[in-house]
């Protein structure tokens, strides 16, 4: 870490020496490695290191970034220089600054438990071991004739540290592991496959072989002899891996979004946006999570805050230039965006359901972030008088977003931690489902 402090420190004399007011830089070092497998045979190997040097510029009421991989301090004065003089020749932008330093306060003084050891020590013969043993567990399942196991192990290493030139400095080391597989299994000329993987900071938390396998044989099972069903306004109980689902519902919670004027979100901070139970919250300082951090890509001090209280939109994530151009005040980014949980289990949810979906997955389509129109592909299982029956695909799931989270019924109590949106199942009402 000292030479990347030394790195960093150079680019910020560098700046202020050629006539940047202001500058931050962010320098991070990367190790990652993957290794894939297919039918017992190695498809592909792949480990890289990689250093990545970013600079943002504040020169006469102008901005611009610069990134760079080499990291020569000759070269850097030299890029940097180059930098500062195109910068120069753009336009002013006034909302174009670094965060007010009263922002850097009371930073968190906490172990997130962010870097495993152990996954920094794995080598790829662990890796491949790992695939190997995922394989065997997969076969065990003679239910399916499965004719095609694809497995993938991942390790990641990373270094960060940043400064700028009014008062931050901050620096984070982070691990991360994955471990999924595919299964395909024949189906007249047709593959039908499924999927499951897991991600996690520690070695120690990967799901085991055995459950990766048993999910993914159970995603493929849920996709074999699927059809459309009639078409009609039904309940979708939405499983708690589909959580890009509740991505796209905030992806427009964004200041860019909102400066863009391209945002459903707009003008409604403290309107009711859904039903009381959509409670969401920003929680940074969870122990292990994916999106945990003591503070942001701008240096702002993380803090846990709701962003919407039983419904009702309680704040927009804003960064600094966003919040000027918006006469707003700024917070820190998003890092594990969670939905609370409720106090039933999924196959007790799915018991109360008379006619309805139990989608498993949400295929393409598209989501308006403007008006919050959408339409996504989905397969799953139709529910019959509270039971699982027939697998369904070919089917879209249409609406508004805005419309959608008033008619959210239930959550669950299974939260999905294999993300930084971690939600649990949710249980929506009338919604319109059509053949494709």
């Amino acid at each position: 870490m000292s030479d990347m402090k030394s790195i960093a420190q150079h680019g910020l004399e560098s700046a202020k020496k050629h006539g940047a007011q202001n500058a931050s830089v962010m320098l991070s070092q990367r190790q990652r490695m993957s290794i894939s497998c297919r039918n017992g045979k190695i498809e592909d190997i792949d480990s890289a290191g990689s250093s990545s040097f970013t600079i943002r510029l504040f020169v006469d009421g102008r901005y611009s970034s610069f990134k760079s991989s080499d990291l020569r301090h000759d070269k850097l004065d030299e890029d940097i220089h180059q930098a500062i003089e195109m910068t120069r020749l753009l336009e002013s932008d006034p909302a174009r600054k670094l965060p007010d330093p009263s922002m850097y306060e009371n930073r968190a003084d906490l172990d997130l438990e962010l870097y495993d050891s152990a996954v920094a020590s794995l080598t790829p013969n662990d890796l491949i071991e790992k695939c190997k043993i995922l394989e065997a567990e997969c076969k065990k399942f003679s239910d399916i004739n499965i004719f095609d196991i694809g497995t993938t192990s991942q390790s990641n290493i990373n270094n960060l540290y940043m400064v700028n030139t009014n008062g931050f400095e901050g620096s984070a080391q982070t691990s991360s592991c994955y471990t999924g597989c595919n299964v395909a299994v024949k189906e007249g000329e047709k593959n039908i496959t499924g999927y499951h993987g897991h991600m996690t900071r520690f070695y120690s938390d990967l799901h085991s072989a055995e459950k990766i396998a048993a999910d993914a044989v159970q995603n493929c099972r849920y996709r074999i002899g699927s059809q459309k069903i009639a078409s009609g306004n039904r309940t979708i109980i939405l499983d708690r891996n589909v959580s890009y689902f509740l991505y796209y519902f905030l992806r427009p919670l964004s200041g860019y979004s909102l400066v863009d004027k391209e945002s459903y979100f707009m003008d409604k901070l403290g309107q009711q946006i859904g039903s009381g139970l959509l409670d969401v919250h920003n929680m940074p300082f969870i122990k292990r999570g994916l999106g945990s951090q003591l503070f942001d890509e701008e240096g702002i001090s993380e803090r846990e805050a709701v962003l919407f209280d039983h419904g009702v939109l309680a704040e927009i994530p804003l960064d600094t230039y966003c919040a000027n151009k918006l006469n707003m005040k700024s917070t820190p980014d998003m890092s594990n965006v969670v939905l609370t949980p409720g106090k039933r289990s999924r196959e007790e949810m799915i018991a109360d359901v008379q006619d309805g979906i139990y989608v498993i997955d949400i295929m393409g389509g598209n989501s308006d972030r403007s008006r919050g129109d959408f339409s996504h592909g989905i397969c799953g299982v139709a529910i019959e008088n509270g039971k699982l029956t027939q697998n369904v695909s070919e089917m879209n799931i249409t609406g508004n977003h805005l419309e959608l989270w008033k008619n959210l019924t239930e959550v669950g109590n299974d939260l999905c931690e294999n993300s930084n949106f971690v939600m649990p199942t949710l249980r929506f009402d009338n919604v319109s489902t059509s053949g494709s």
